[in-house]
């Protein structure tokens, strides 16, 4: 399973909204975090504070919500070394310090399938969601959100390396650029949509831009009669010396040089 990034944004707004606290829905009936009432106040004694903490949850079937929701509490020091208690017994969820995805009571069908054991079940899909969130975020706050200045960088100094300006060199190596390029030429209101993107992988490879982020339709495929060709073969049909390749459907292609790679290049865009 994959949490892209609006799954990720809506965990983290979560987080940042005091996830010990309650969150009320609109009906009233149902909450991804629901506290139970504080008890009266009363002076804390010393084996009450050597309490383990318990978060609880239904038993039975689960999803990713409440998996995910029972793994971000535990790396929450409050509740490192929580007790995970699986019930819909209101009188054991009462004694939990913090109950999670418990609503109304619903019945409609009791079979032989409701007495699986789910609970080894439940704590693989609690590491699991865990490990799969901790990698994505991972991701967007190393790779994903340090890449957009590399772009912008490379868009606004894109003359540099032709005078058309339709070509970018990520100079730095590949990085997620995709999303970010077609934002950025939207907010830097570009004349020109930019057609070849160029980076550094060992030799140099040039990339064609797509016409969305989700389609593999491009803006300007490399010239057809390079196509499927390599080496020598493709530097004696382009006229380009140092060719490595191009791709039989034209949508990439690479060179030994920079240099080499820009011109390939060029020649695409007047071709």
């Amino acid at each position: 399973m994959v949490l892209r990034a609006p799954a990720l944004r809506t965990v983290c707004s979560l987080l940042s909204l005091h996830i010990l606290g309650t969150c009320h829905t609109s009906s009233g009936s149902s909450s991804l975090f629901l506290m139970p009432e504080d008890p009266p106040p009363k002076r804390p004694w010393p084996e009450e504070l050597l309490m383990v903490p318990k978060i609880g949850t239904h038993k039975g079937t689960f999803h990713c919500h409440e998996a995910l929701a029972c793994y971000l509490l535990r790396i929450m020091e409050p509740y490192s070394n929580a007790e995970i208690i699986r019930t819909r017994d209101p009188q054991l969820l009462a004694q939990c310090d913090v109950v999670v995805y418990v609503g109304g009571k619903y019945d409609r069908l009791i079979t032989a399938m409701s007495s699986r054991d789910t609970e080894a079940g439940f704590k693989k899909a609690m590491e699991l969601t865990g490990i799969e969130f901790v990698s994505q975020l991972d991701f967007y706050h190393r790779s994903w959100l340090p890449a957009r200045a590399l772009v912008e960088e490379a868009i606004r100094t894109r003359f540099q390396g032709d005078d058309s300006g339709e070509v970018v060199i990520l100079a730095q190596g590949g990085c997620p650029w995709k999303e970010h390029l077609f934002q950025l030429e939207q907010q830097l209101g570009l004349e020109k949509q930019i057609k070849y993107v160029l980076y550094p992988d060992q030799s140099w490879r040039i990339l064609f831009v797509p016409m969305g982020p989700n389609t593999f339709q491009n803006r300007l495929s490399l010239p057809e009669d390079w196509r499927g060709l390599h080496s020598d073969d493709l530097s004696s049909v382009s006229g380009i010396p140092g060719c490595v390749f191009v791709h039989a459907s034209g949508f990439i292609g690479g060179n030994e040089t920079q240099g080499g790679a820009l011109e390939m290049a060029r020649k695409a865009l007047t071709s």
